[in-house]
């Protein structure tokens, strides 16, 4: 497999007066990596643990990467809590960089950033006919932009916005809003969004066919089509402990119903939110 390595471009570094100081400088890797065969649809891998994701489609056909380490302004005061044994010395701000790795095999490029104490946040150009598998875990947002193709992306601590997507989307958060905008779908492909705190908004084309099942424990489901609702099925499970088979026969929760007609499934699920299934105008 192909890696690349990065230099630095520049570091930033700032200062405010008062009882006020950087923990970390700014500072941004970057890095340009084609695919194996720009002919043909690429896939991206991206991963990190502290930091937002933001990718964009673009129309070169290589993907340029941006690394950029967060500044994490503290008080003096606070700086001076967190180790007690450092009192009356000055942390010394080392040049480290991001922890951006890159390798790219065969139209596969996995994009990570290794560090878990400082925040990076990536910003990537993507040719628009790529698919790909994004996921952060801390203090940061997961946007992607007017891509083609097929897209997970996943969050635990912020927000996941899509727009300008054409193709299939599977989408998840666990602290945040869901919020989807189609320009086309892939009409084969089924689709899941959901999240446990926040609410879900998907926008698809008025042609869109699908049967859909939405789900929020706390909150309504709102939408502006001309949605069929089903009966929800019955679900019979057998009951192991009762001597002689017994069972028990349960009901979802879940709202089923189809639009245009109905086509593959979508799945729309919240906690603490309400569900917005729109028509795009």
């Amino acid at each position: 497999m192909k890696k690349y390595q990065h230099t630095a471009i520049f570091i930033v570094f700032l200062f405010l007066a008062g009882t006020l100081a950087f923990a970390q400088e700014g500072k941004t890797d970057r890095a340009t990596v084609p695919f194996s065969d720009s002919s043909k649809p690429g896939f991206i891998e991206v991963s990190v643990y502290n930091g937002s994701v933001i990718i964009r489609g673009h129309e070169g056909k290589e993907v340029i990467i941006e690394a950029k380490i967060r500044e994490r302004l503290i008080s003096k005061e606070k700086e001076e809590e967190e180790n007690e044994k450092a009192r009356g010395m000055r942390r010394i701000l080392g040049s480290s960089g991001t922890g951006l790795e890159v390798e790219e095999e065969e139209n596969v490029m996995d994009i990570s950033v290794s560090s878990m104490k400082q925040t990076v946040d990536l910003t990537i150009q993507v040719p628009y006919n790529t698919s790909m598998e994004v996921g952060s875990y801390n203090n940061g947002e997961v946007l992607i932009e007017n891509v083609t193709g097929e897209i997970e992306a996943n969050n635990y601590n912020g927000k996941v916005t899509l727009t300008g997507i054409s193709g299939s989307v599977v989408a998840h958060t666990y602290n945040g809003e869901v919020t989807v905008s189609f320009t086309q779908i892939d009409p084969d492909k089924p689709m899941s969004f959901s999240t446990w705190n926040g609410d879900v908004d998907v926008t698809f084309p008025a042609m869109v066919k699908a049967n859909v099942k939405m789900k929020s424990e706390m909150g309504d489901v709102y939408s502006d089509f001309d949605m069929q609702v089903k009966q929800a099925p019955q679900k019979v499970v057998e009951d192991e402990r009762e001597e002689g088979g017994g069972y028990k026969i349960s009901f979802e929760k879940a709202i089923y119903g189809s639009i245009n007609g109905g086509g593959p499934e979508y799945q729309f699920k919240t906690y603490h939110g309400d569900i917005f299934i729109r028509k795009s105008k």
